[in-house]
């Protein structure tokens, strides 16, 4: 038997071709519903008991009449559009619980807004997929919407999210959140009593950190040797008065005693005690009134004590400027002009008879000329007078030069005042390196000179190397520097002075001998400060003298060296023994 229904108005059978529905419809939907009613029964769900009308359809589209008159006593089916309606609707369902289901699964989907739930009509299209592809019935997805898990809270949203791919834990139901009860605001005992808001406040005060405070060394060790003294002398006091208290001694340990304490501070101070009339602190309670401000006995007064003017510290070491300094030209014609000056002042001084005449300066050469007469009488006895007049004359004039002259004592007195003044100026140090110091000539020189330069410092002669360290001036310290790098000459042994040289009548062989002695041991000497030389390791100004004279020291080993240069210098000795010439040095040196 042919189940086939016909084709309506002869129509084409792949368009209009419609599935046989068996029995009535609303039948089928019911019998539906009772069983999806019975498995959430089951499952502890209760259902939506509303039932979502069919929504009209619009107006514009009229009724499609029926064409087969033959089935018009049969079961009456829905038409196509409003097949299409119910389709659509369902599918907007679908994806109202697909989307709720996707975001139960994953907290990160932010939910939709709430808000009224609007009706929304679809437009009528034509049904997608027939036979087992047709989608579920719209009111078999009835219930899934209102079975829905509760929205989200911030909580849950941050969740891990559902793994994606099909497994054991995939399948498996995700529990409903359990929602926390919030606890009731209580008051914090712990807070101040002013906790009602009255208002703002401000923002809240930052907490400032401390800075670490790392203890110096020796720190605590030093607290502990003062605790340590200070229960030594404890003990001590209570044996001298165990001692005393037996011997009767009662009075001297009193004294012992107020020698240890310390006198308390006194009831007032020198300071505040005129001002307080009773001598006490209790008096500037009273008020101003009360104390000796303003009244007779007061030590205020309206006078006021200017303090002694004292000349600044730094005027002492100020230099006095300089006079201009002249030409050899410009010196003789101020001289000339200051002579001239003097003689005008003397010969008006003669005029006015406030002095007698000098006498004439006769000599051989004007003798005939200046006494005419008395030259033509006699004269070998003016010529006699005249060798005297002038012998008298230079004997006046080498003694004002004699009397103008300075004394040892004065000229040694004026180069320590030069050599003050040169280190008011600035106090300079040098440091120097002297390979090999063991010609006497050579010491002699570093001695010496450095005593008339007034310097002073330290000499230390080594075998190894010498050290020789100099504090003064700077025009003192030009001079000694140049002496040693330039004039003198350490690769040059001093020349021998004996005695028997100077002697007569010695024995030839003796003196052959002799000669040829001298002369190994000067070439012995010269092949050892072959390679001497002396350099300047260090120059720089310093603050005032270490040393408050010159010396020499000789020190064979290092530590002698350093004792003698002490812990301020022992460094120097350092440097001197470890420093190499560099190479341009030597190549200059070669």
């Amino acid at each position: 038997m042919d189940r086939k229904r016909p084709l309506e108005d002869n129509a084409d059978a792949s368009v209009t071709k419609k599935p046989k529905l068996d029995g009535n419809a609303e039948d089928m939907i019911a019998k539906a519903k009772a069983a999806i009613a019975a498995r959430l029964g089951k499952a502890g769900i209760t259902p939506a008991t509303s039932v979502t009308k069919p929504v009209a359809p619009p107006p514009s589209l009229p009724p499609k009449p029926v064409a087969n008159s033959s089935n018009a006593g049969s079961v009456s089916l829905p038409d196509r559009e409003e097949l299409a309606r119910r389709v659509e609707e369902a599918k907007r369902r679908v994806a109202n619980a697909t989307t709720q289901q996707q975001l139960s699964a994953n907290p990160y989907i932010p939910p939709p807004t709430m808000g009224k739930k609007k009706v929304v009509i679809a437009e009528p299209t034509a049904p997608q997929g027939t036979g087992l592809k047709t989608k579920a019935h719209p009111l078999l997805l009835e219930t899934a919407a209102t079975a829905a898990k509760p929205s989200q809270s911030k909580k849950d949203r941050y969740k891990p999210m559902a793994p994606k791919f099909a497994s054991t834990k995939a399948n498996a139901r995700i529990a409903a959140p359990t929602t926390t009860s919030l606890e009731p605001i209580k008051a914090n005992p712990y807070t101040s009593r002013a906790m009602p808001h009255e208002g703002f406040e401000g923002a809240p005060k930052e907490r400032i950190g401390r800075q670490l405070q790392f203890s110096t060394k020796g720190k605590y060790i030093a607290k502990a040797n003062q605790m340590r003294n200070e229960a030594q002398i404890e003990a001590l006091k209570q044996r001298v008065a165990a001692t005393a208290q037996k011997a009767g001694l009662e009075s001297n340990f009193d004294v012992v005693e107020r020698s240890f304490r310390r006198e308390p501070p006194p009831e007032t101070e020198w300071w505040d005690r005129s001002l307080l009339p009773n001598k006490t602190y209790d008096d500037v309670l009273k008020g101003s009134d009360a104390l000796n401000i303003r009244n007779e006995s007061s030590p205020i007064t309206k006078y006021i004590q200017n303090p002694i003017r004292l000349p600044p510290p730094g005027d002492k070491n100020k230099l006095a400027p300089k006079p201009l300094k002249l030409t050899t030209k410009e010196q003789k014609k101020l001289r000339k002009q200051r002579r001239a000056a003097e003689l005008q002042d003397h010969q008006d001084r003669v005029r006015m008879g406030l002095i007698p005449p000098d006498p004439p300066k006769v000599r051989i050469s004007n003798m005939v000329r200046v006494l005419t007469n008395d030259a033509v009488t006699d004269p070998t006895k003016l010529e006699a007078k005249i060798r005297r007049d002038v012998q008298a004359r230079k004997n006046a004039h080498e003694k004002a030069n004699q009397e103008r002259k300075l004394t040892a004592e004065q000229r040694h007195e004026k180069l320590e005042m030069k050599k003050l003044e040169d280190e008011k100026k600035g106090i300079y140090g040098t440091l120097f390196r002297i390979k090999k110091l063991t010609d006497p000539s050579h010491q002699f020189k570093v001695v010496k000179n450095a005593q008339q330069n007034g310097l002073t410092g330290i000499c230390i002669i080594n075998p190894n190397v010498c050290l020789v360290y100099v504090e003064g001036g700077s025009k003192g310290m030009k001079h000694y520097t140049r002496l040693l790098e330039h004039r003198i000459d350490w690769t040059q042994p001093s020349r021998r002075r004996d005695k028997e040289e100077d002697e007569e009548g010695e024995d030839a062989d003796e003196g052959g001998a002799m000669e040829t002695t001298k002369s190994g041991d000067a070439a012995q000497d010269e092949s050892s400060l072959a390679d001497n030389r002396c350099d300047v390791l260090w120059h720089g100004s310093i603050s005032e003298h270490t040393f408050h004279s010159f010396k020499s020291i000789k020190a064979p080993t290092d530590n002698l060296a350093r004792e003698q240069l002490g812990s301020k210098f022992a460094n120097f000795w350092d440097s001197v023994k470890n420093w190499k010439p560099s190479d341009e040095e030597l190549l200059m040196a070669d």
